[in-house]
Protein backbone atom coordinates (compact mmCIF):
# COMPACT_ATOMS: atom_id res chain seq x y z
CA UNK A 1 0.00 0.00 0.00
CA UNK A 2 1.19 3.97 -0.95
CA UNK A 3 2.15 6.13 1.94
CA UNK A 4 -0.26 7.93 0.26
CA UNK A 5 -3.05 5.54 0.82
CA UNK A 6 -2.24 5.20 3.99
CA UNK A 7 -2.09 8.94 5.17
CA UNK A 8 -6.03 8.61 3.19
CA UNK A 9 -7.39 5.99 5.41
CA UNK A 10 -5.78 6.93 8.97
CA UNK A 11 -7.56 10.70 8.22
CA UNK A 12 -10.85 8.69 7.67
CA UNK A 13 -10.13 6.81 11.21
CA UNK A 14 -9.50 9.77 13.10
CA UNK A 15 -12.54 11.31 11.37
CA UNK A 16 -15.32 8.99 12.99
CA UNK A 17 -14.84 9.99 16.75
CA UNK A 18 -15.41 13.31 15.89
CA UNK A 19 -19.16 12.87 14.00
CA UNK A 20 -20.11 10.53 16.57
CA UNK A 21 -19.43 13.22 19.14
CA UNK A 22 -21.04 15.89 16.91
CA UNK A 23 -23.85 13.72 16.82
CA UNK A 24 -24.59 12.74 20.30
CA UNK A 25 -24.19 16.46 21.00
CA UNK A 26 -26.96 17.17 18.77
CA UNK A 27 -29.74 14.82 20.25
CA UNK A 28 -28.74 15.68 23.87
CA UNK A 29 -28.79 19.41 22.58
CA UNK A 30 -32.49 18.57 21.12
CA UNK A 31 -33.27 16.80 24.33
CA UNK A 32 -32.90 19.48 26.13
CA UNK A 33 -34.87 21.79 24.00
CA UNK A 34 -37.79 19.07 24.21
CA UNK A 35 -37.53 19.45 27.70
CA UNK A 36 -37.38 23.37 28.18
CA UNK A 37 -40.80 22.90 25.67
CA UNK A 38 -42.93 21.02 27.73
CA UNK A 39 -41.92 23.11 30.73
CA UNK A 40 -42.93 26.06 29.14
CA UNK A 41 -46.37 24.33 28.03
CA UNK A 42 -47.35 23.46 31.47
CA UNK A 43 -46.33 26.77 32.49
CA UNK A 44 -48.43 28.66 30.42
CA UNK A 45 -51.37 25.82 31.14
CA UNK A 46 -51.14 24.84 27.03
CA UNK A 47 -50.14 21.22 28.28
CA UNK A 48 -52.69 19.26 30.88
CA UNK A 49 -51.00 17.00 33.77
CA UNK A 50 -52.25 13.74 33.13
CA UNK A 51 -54.22 13.91 36.12
CA UNK A 52 -56.70 16.33 34.71
CA UNK A 53 -57.43 14.19 31.96
CA UNK A 54 -59.75 11.82 34.18
CA UNK A 55 -61.25 15.30 35.60
CA UNK A 56 -65.23 14.86 35.45
CA UNK A 57 -67.50 17.89 34.46
CA UNK A 58 -71.00 18.79 34.26
CA UNK A 59 -73.21 18.58 30.67
CA UNK A 60 -74.84 21.90 30.84
CA UNK A 61 -78.38 21.78 31.08
CA UNK A 62 -80.76 24.87 29.26
CA UNK A 63 -84.18 26.34 30.92
CA UNK A 64 -85.45 28.09 28.15
CA UNK A 65 -89.17 30.18 28.53
CA UNK A 66 -91.32 30.58 26.19
CA UNK A 67 -94.29 33.22 26.28
CA UNK A 68 -97.28 33.04 23.45
CA UNK A 69 -98.33 36.53 23.17
CA UNK A 70 -101.39 37.55 21.73
CA UNK A 71 -102.49 39.90 19.04
CA UNK A 72 -103.07 42.80 21.66
CA UNK A 73 -100.04 42.64 23.39
CA UNK A 74 -101.62 40.99 26.16
CA UNK A 75 -99.66 37.17 27.90
CA UNK A 76 -101.37 34.13 26.94
CA UNK A 77 -99.39 31.40 28.50
CA UNK A 78 -95.71 30.24 29.17
CA UNK A 79 -94.13 26.81 28.91
CA UNK A 80 -91.08 26.10 30.90
CA UNK A 81 -88.50 23.46 28.61
CA UNK A 82 -85.98 22.20 30.59
CA UNK A 83 -83.19 20.52 28.29
CA UNK A 84 -81.18 17.78 29.95
CA UNK A 85 -78.59 16.46 27.44
CA UNK A 86 -77.21 14.43 30.24
CA UNK A 87 -80.34 12.38 30.66
CA UNK A 88 -81.65 13.24 27.37
CA UNK A 89 -84.42 14.21 28.76
CA UNK A 90 -86.75 17.70 28.57
CA UNK A 91 -89.54 18.23 31.42
CA UNK A 92 -91.96 20.54 30.13
CA UNK A 93 -93.58 22.52 32.65
CA UNK A 94 -97.07 25.01 31.19
CA UNK A 95 -97.56 28.52 33.63
CA UNK A 96 -100.45 30.44 33.27
CA UNK A 97 -100.46 34.09 32.75
CA UNK A 98 -102.59 34.23 35.78
CA UNK A 99 -99.69 32.48 37.91
CA UNK A 100 -99.04 35.31 41.04
CA UNK A 101 -95.21 36.07 41.49
CA UNK A 102 -94.01 35.00 45.20
CA UNK A 103 -91.42 38.34 44.73
CA UNK A 104 -94.24 41.16 44.47
CA UNK A 105 -98.25 39.16 44.39
CA UNK A 106 -98.89 39.92 41.10
CA UNK A 107 -99.69 38.02 37.80
CA UNK A 108 -97.35 37.36 35.18
CA UNK A 109 -99.54 38.76 32.79
CA UNK A 110 -99.23 42.24 34.38
CA UNK A 111 -95.60 41.84 35.31
CA UNK A 112 -95.43 41.37 31.59
CA UNK A 113 -97.82 44.50 30.96
CA UNK A 114 -95.49 46.69 32.92
CA UNK A 115 -91.52 44.94 32.41
CA UNK A 116 -91.95 42.70 29.89
CA UNK A 117 -90.14 39.44 29.54
CA UNK A 118 -87.06 40.60 31.67
CA UNK A 119 -89.72 41.19 34.60
CA UNK A 120 -91.23 37.85 33.69
CA UNK A 121 -88.41 35.90 33.76
CA UNK A 122 -87.37 37.54 37.30
CA UNK A 123 -90.72 36.93 38.64
CA UNK A 124 -90.57 32.87 37.75
CA UNK A 125 -87.25 32.54 38.86
CA UNK A 126 -88.21 34.16 42.14
CA UNK A 127 -91.57 32.31 42.54
CA UNK A 128 -90.19 28.67 41.24
CA UNK A 129 -86.25 29.25 42.73
CA UNK A 130 -85.05 28.16 39.13
CA UNK A 131 -82.70 29.70 37.00
CA UNK A 132 -84.19 30.87 33.30
CA UNK A 133 -81.32 30.47 30.89
CA UNK A 134 -83.14 32.16 28.06
CA UNK A 135 -86.77 33.43 27.03
CA UNK A 136 -88.84 34.55 24.08
CA UNK A 137 -91.98 35.38 23.28
CA UNK A 138 -93.86 34.06 20.28
CA UNK A 139 -97.35 35.82 18.38
CA UNK A 140 -100.40 33.70 18.19
CA UNK A 141 -98.60 33.42 13.99
CA UNK A 142 -95.20 32.01 15.31
CA UNK A 143 -97.12 29.47 17.83
CA UNK A 144 -98.89 28.11 14.80
CA UNK A 145 -96.44 27.99 12.31
CA UNK A 146 -93.88 25.63 14.87
CA UNK A 147 -97.06 23.54 15.56
CA UNK A 148 -97.64 23.30 12.31
CA UNK A 149 -94.37 22.59 11.21
CA UNK A 150 -94.40 18.98 12.27
CA UNK A 151 -98.15 18.37 11.66
CA UNK A 152 -100.24 19.26 14.77
CA UNK A 153 -100.69 16.86 17.05
CA UNK A 154 -103.19 13.66 17.40
CA UNK A 155 -105.73 14.41 20.64
CA UNK A 156 -108.09 12.51 23.04
CA UNK A 157 -110.58 14.69 24.36
CA UNK A 158 -111.79 13.67 28.07
CA UNK A 159 -114.91 15.79 27.91
CA UNK A 160 -116.56 17.31 24.76
CA UNK A 161 -115.35 20.35 23.87
CA UNK A 162 -117.28 23.25 21.91
CA UNK A 163 -117.40 26.63 21.41
CA UNK A 164 -118.53 28.97 18.36
CA UNK A 165 -116.13 31.73 17.64
CA UNK A 166 -117.96 35.30 17.14
CA UNK A 167 -114.71 35.99 14.62
CA UNK A 168 -115.39 33.08 11.93
CA UNK A 169 -115.98 29.55 11.18
CA UNK A 170 -112.32 28.90 11.53
CA UNK A 171 -112.23 29.17 14.73
CA UNK A 172 -114.68 27.13 16.10
CA UNK A 173 -114.03 23.81 18.37
CA UNK A 174 -115.94 21.04 18.18
CA UNK A 175 -114.81 17.38 19.79
CA UNK A 176 -116.69 14.96 21.23
CA UNK A 177 -115.59 13.05 24.02
CA UNK A 178 -113.17 10.37 23.65
CA UNK A 179 -112.32 11.81 19.67
CA UNK A 180 -109.25 11.14 19.06
CA UNK A 181 -108.72 14.75 16.92
CA UNK A 182 -105.97 15.95 14.69
CA UNK A 183 -105.23 19.23 15.90
CA UNK A 184 -103.06 21.77 13.48
CA UNK A 185 -101.58 25.10 14.91
CA UNK A 186 -104.47 27.33 14.78
CA UNK A 187 -106.50 24.49 16.94
CA UNK A 188 -104.22 24.00 19.55
CA UNK A 189 -103.56 27.63 20.38
CA UNK A 190 -107.12 28.07 20.64
CA UNK A 191 -107.80 25.05 23.10
CA UNK A 192 -105.60 26.76 25.28
CA UNK A 193 -107.19 29.90 25.44
CA UNK A 194 -110.68 28.66 25.17
CA UNK A 195 -113.45 28.61 28.27
CA UNK A 196 -113.98 25.07 27.14
CA UNK A 197 -112.85 22.81 30.03
CA UNK A 198 -114.75 22.11 32.75
CA UNK A 199 -112.70 22.66 35.07
CA UNK A 200 -111.89 26.44 33.56
CA UNK A 201 -107.94 27.69 33.12
CA UNK A 202 -106.57 24.62 34.78
CA UNK A 203 -107.89 22.60 31.69
CA UNK A 204 -106.51 25.21 29.45
CA UNK A 205 -103.01 24.53 30.84
CA UNK A 206 -103.40 20.97 31.21
CA UNK A 207 -104.10 20.94 27.37
CA UNK A 208 -101.21 23.15 26.98
CA UNK A 209 -98.72 20.54 28.78
CA UNK A 210 -99.88 17.87 26.95
CA UNK A 211 -100.04 19.38 23.84
CA UNK A 212 -96.44 20.57 23.70
CA UNK A 213 -94.76 17.19 25.24
CA UNK A 214 -96.88 15.84 22.45
CA UNK A 215 -94.96 17.87 20.00
CA UNK A 216 -91.97 18.52 20.92
CA UNK A 217 -91.82 14.14 21.40
CA UNK A 218 -93.22 13.96 17.65
CA UNK A 219 -89.96 16.61 16.64
CA UNK A 220 -87.39 13.66 18.08
CA UNK A 221 -89.69 10.64 15.80
CA UNK A 222 -89.02 12.83 12.98
CA UNK A 223 -85.44 13.59 13.47
CA UNK A 224 -84.55 14.17 10.33
CA UNK A 225 -87.39 17.11 9.67
CA UNK A 226 -86.16 18.24 13.08
CA UNK A 227 -82.93 18.53 11.83
CA UNK A 228 -83.45 20.80 8.90
CA UNK A 229 -85.76 22.26 10.32
CA UNK A 230 -83.75 23.57 13.80
CA UNK A 231 -82.64 27.35 12.15
CA UNK A 232 -86.08 27.96 10.59
CA UNK A 233 -87.19 27.51 14.05
CA UNK A 234 -85.21 29.62 15.75
CA UNK A 235 -85.89 32.23 13.12
CA UNK A 236 -89.59 31.65 13.42
CA UNK A 237 -89.28 32.18 17.12
CA UNK A 238 -87.01 35.05 17.64
CA UNK A 239 -88.48 37.16 14.51
CA UNK A 240 -90.19 40.26 16.37
CA UNK A 241 -89.73 38.89 19.48
CA UNK A 242 -88.87 39.82 22.99
CA UNK A 243 -86.33 37.51 23.75
CA UNK A 244 -82.65 37.62 25.42
CA UNK A 245 -81.63 34.34 23.36
CA UNK A 246 -79.08 35.20 20.95
CA UNK A 247 -77.61 33.04 17.91
CA UNK A 248 -74.72 31.94 20.07
CA UNK A 249 -76.67 30.78 22.88
CA UNK A 250 -78.84 28.59 20.56
CA UNK A 251 -75.70 27.26 18.48
CA UNK A 252 -74.92 25.85 21.85
CA UNK A 253 -78.18 24.42 22.47
CA UNK A 254 -78.47 23.51 18.77
CA UNK A 255 -75.23 21.17 19.13
CA UNK A 256 -76.41 19.38 22.49
CA UNK A 257 -79.83 19.33 20.30
CA UNK A 258 -78.67 17.14 17.44
CA UNK A 259 -76.94 14.50 19.56
CA UNK A 260 -79.99 13.84 21.39
CA UNK A 261 -81.94 13.69 18.19
CA UNK A 262 -79.44 10.60 17.36
CA UNK A 263 -80.08 8.65 20.45
CA UNK A 264 -84.04 7.77 19.10
CA UNK A 265 -86.06 9.01 22.01
CA UNK A 266 -88.83 10.51 22.74
CA UNK A 267 -87.55 12.09 25.19
CA UNK A 268 -90.46 14.94 26.19
CA UNK A 269 -92.67 14.44 30.24
CA UNK A 270 -94.77 16.92 31.14
CA UNK A 271 -95.34 18.34 34.68
CA UNK A 272 -98.47 20.21 35.55
CA UNK A 273 -98.26 22.78 37.98
CA UNK A 274 -100.55 22.23 40.99
CA UNK A 275 -101.85 25.03 43.28
CA UNK A 276 -104.67 27.13 44.24
CA UNK A 277 -106.88 28.84 41.71
CA UNK A 278 -108.42 32.16 42.62
CA UNK A 279 -112.54 33.20 42.21
CA UNK A 280 -113.23 33.06 38.28
CA UNK A 281 -109.68 31.71 37.65
CA UNK A 282 -108.56 35.13 38.45
CA UNK A 283 -104.98 33.76 39.92
CA UNK A 284 -103.13 30.75 40.51
CA UNK A 285 -100.65 29.85 43.42
CA UNK A 286 -98.22 27.42 42.99
CA UNK A 287 -98.98 24.70 45.79
CA UNK A 288 -95.08 24.17 47.87
CA UNK A 289 -95.32 20.73 47.11
CA UNK A 290 -95.35 21.21 43.22
CA UNK A 291 -92.05 23.83 43.38
CA UNK A 292 -90.50 21.31 45.55
CA UNK A 293 -91.47 18.34 42.90
CA UNK A 294 -90.06 20.76 39.78
CA UNK A 295 -86.61 21.41 41.82
CA UNK A 296 -86.28 17.41 42.22
CA UNK A 297 -87.21 16.68 39.03
CA UNK A 298 -85.26 19.59 37.49
CA UNK A 299 -82.22 18.05 39.21
CA UNK A 300 -81.84 21.75 41.20
CA UNK A 301 -81.30 19.81 44.41
CA UNK A 302 -77.31 20.10 44.26
CA UNK A 303 -76.56 16.21 45.61
CA UNK A 304 -78.75 14.43 42.81
CA UNK A 305 -76.72 17.21 40.53
CA UNK A 306 -73.71 16.19 41.12
CA UNK A 307 -74.47 12.54 41.40
CA UNK A 308 -75.84 12.67 37.81
CA UNK A 309 -72.74 14.23 36.78
CA UNK A 310 -70.58 11.42 38.39
CA UNK A 311 -72.49 8.34 36.57
CA UNK A 312 -72.39 10.05 33.36
CA UNK A 313 -68.48 10.07 33.36
CA UNK A 314 -68.29 13.23 31.12
CA UNK A 315 -64.12 13.64 30.80
CA UNK A 316 -62.69 16.91 30.44
CA UNK A 317 -60.98 15.93 27.21
CA UNK A 318 -64.95 14.78 25.89
CA UNK A 319 -65.77 18.51 27.11
CA UNK A 320 -63.07 19.90 25.16
CA UNK A 321 -63.81 18.04 22.42
CA UNK A 322 -67.50 19.26 22.59
CA UNK A 323 -66.46 22.69 22.54
CA UNK A 324 -64.30 22.51 19.81
CA UNK A 325 -67.21 20.94 17.83
CA UNK A 326 -69.61 23.76 18.68
CA UNK A 327 -66.89 26.45 18.06
CA UNK A 328 -66.33 24.68 14.18
CA UNK A 329 -69.88 24.68 14.00
CA UNK A 330 -70.28 28.19 14.85
CA UNK A 331 -67.74 29.27 12.44
CA UNK A 332 -69.20 27.57 9.77
CA UNK A 333 -72.79 28.66 10.03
Amino acid sequence: MSSAAKKRKRKRQSQAPVALVYVVTVLIFMALISMLAVYLLKSFGLLKEDEDKDAVVTVQTFNDLFARVNSKGVLSDMTLIRIDPADDSILVVPISAMTVSKTNNMTMRDIFSNQRMEGVKNAVEGTLELNIDNYATLSNDSFERVCDIYGGITYKAPEELYYLSKDNNENDISIQKGELASLGGRQIRLLTQYPVFSNGKQGNNEFLGEAMESLINSMFQQDYITKDNLDNIYSIITTNSDTDMNMEDFKLQKSYIKDMLSSKKTPAEKLIPRGTWGEKDSTFVFSDDFITELKEKAAEIADESEASSAAEGVTQTQAEAKNTEAETKTAEQ
